[in-house]
């Protein structure tokens, strides 16, 4: 959300609060649909036939949940690693991060990422004054930035209604932060206009400690653009299921031959008729051709994965004998789209490193650390030779440093500590 900084030259306020309360809510109809998609609930559930003795199969193929998920385990499935450069050092933050398993929490920011079109975190301090993190729904949490050309976050906002035991409203709740503080707003009924400041305090983060991880810059999910191919693919095999119920269910024509209705229901026990010369007895059901339907079934299905640009693994071309780079070479498309990801979310775990780094370095836990000091790396999540990795790693020995080969295998969580190690054994310097 964007607006003029002239509006907070003194403040947020209550009126303020609450016309961004409703110009947010405005818009989450949208947030609750694509989750929904998500979750399973799509429009084939809702679909009716006008007349009652009509099959009406409600088939779900859930594209949406298989192109979020895939992209969550690619990019993030494998924990983010921070290294730095030489006389600096991160290790508390790189602490307060597994402490809190901080590698969750990236995991539900991605799943949120690729679903809403972004993300929100909050940092926070908890009981014990250390720096901690949560995710936040988009349904009711937004980040305001100023219309300035460099879109300077203003305020972090997260609302909410409190409710009772069964579910009644109670009151509602909005917290607010900007670079300095942080402010809670309560009113006890169910509305956010003339909300009350309650309680206000400093945070020490040295910057708004909302952050919004976005997915990209026009805030789509993964899936959003492929809505409607996703409704045809339903509509497409609940109608497969409909004509084969309809033709074993098809209607009986008899031609010179007369049955009363004991008769017809004898018929359908025994399966026997017996008529006249010139009768006839035929079923009516229209002609299926199941060609054409599959090449239908496929051509959607292709577009869902082409566009959305996550592979089907499913698929005859992926079989058990490809190589590490037959298979990247398969992933190429999958792979720019989960680099373009990895660069925004990239953008925000800078900010949220920014923000640990200033709240511990004025606890005395670090100094100061440069962000450009800091390299944040993703592992993608995808099989791996570890004998094509050895060769390599083998054939780079003198030429690349301990640490950087160390780091390319998936099973050295931090490359540096290892290659401590592999010196002090080497050394005869058992651990």
């Amino acid at each position: 959300m964007i607006i003029d900084e002239e509006i907070l030259k003194d403040g947020i306020t209550p009126e303020i609060l609450y016309r961004l309360i409703m110009r947010h809510s405005s818009g989450t109809e949208r947030y609750r649909k694509l989750m929904n998609y998500y979750l399973g609930y799509h429009a084939i559930g809702d679909r009716k036939k006008k007349s009652s003795g009509t099959a009406n199969n409600k088939i779900l193929c859930n594209h949406a949940k298989y192109i979020v998920d895939m992209a969550m385990s690619y990019l993030v499935g494998n924990p983010i690693s921070y290294t730095c450069s030489d006389g600096f050092d991160i290790e508390a933050v790189k602490n307060s991060y597994l402490e809190q398993d901080m590698a969750s929490i990236d995991c539900e920011l991605e799943k949120d990422m690729a679903i809403y079109g972004h993300s929100f975190e909050l940092v926070y301090v908890d009981e014990e004054s250390e720096p901690r993190s949560v995710k936040l729904s988009p349904i009711n949490s937004f980040v305001v930035y100023g219309a300035q050309v460099t879109e300077k976050p203003l305020l972090g906002v997260h609302y909410y209604k409190k409710r009772d035991i069964y579910s009644n409203v109670t009151g509602v709740c909005a917290l607010v932060c900007d670079s300095e503080n942080m402010y809670t707003f309560e009113k006890d009924s169910d509305s956010f206009e003339g909300m009350e400041l309650l309680e206000k305090s400093r945070h020490y983060f040295g910057a708004v400690p909302m952050l919004e991880f976005k997915n990209n810059n026009e805030r789509q999910g993964d899936f959003e653009q492929m809505i409607s191919l996703i409704d045809a693919y339903n509509l497409l095999q609940s109608d497969r299921v409909n004509d084969k119920e309809q033709f074993v269910e098809a209607f009986l024509f008899l031609t010179g031959i007369e049955l009363d209705s004991q008769q017809a229901k004898k018929l359908r026990e025994e399966r026997i008729l017996m008529g006249y010369e010139g009768a006839q007895a035929q079923y009516l059901s229209k002609v299926m051709s199941e060609s054409d339907i599959q090449v239908l079934r496929d051509s959607l299905k292709q577009d869902i994965h082409r566009f959305s640009m996550v592979p089907d693994l499913s698929d005859e071309s992926f079989g058990n004998n490809l190589s590490g780079v037959a298979i990247k070479y398969k992933l190429m498309g999958f792979e720019q789209h989960i680099r373009n990801k990895e660069r925004y979310f990239s953008a925000a775990l800078k900010k949220r490193f920014v923000l640990y780094n200033n709240y511990l370095s004025l606890k005395g836990s670090m100094g100061c650390v440069p962000i450009h000091r800091v390299d944040i790396v993703f592992t993608r999540n995808l099989p791996v030779n570890e004998l094509e990795v050895s060769k390599m790693i083998n054939n780079l020995h003198g030429i690349a440093t301990s640490e950087t080969l160390l780091s390319q295998l998936s099973f050295v969580s931090d490359p540096k500590e290892e290659a401590e190690l592999a010196r002090r054994e080497n050394n005869g310097i058992l651990p």
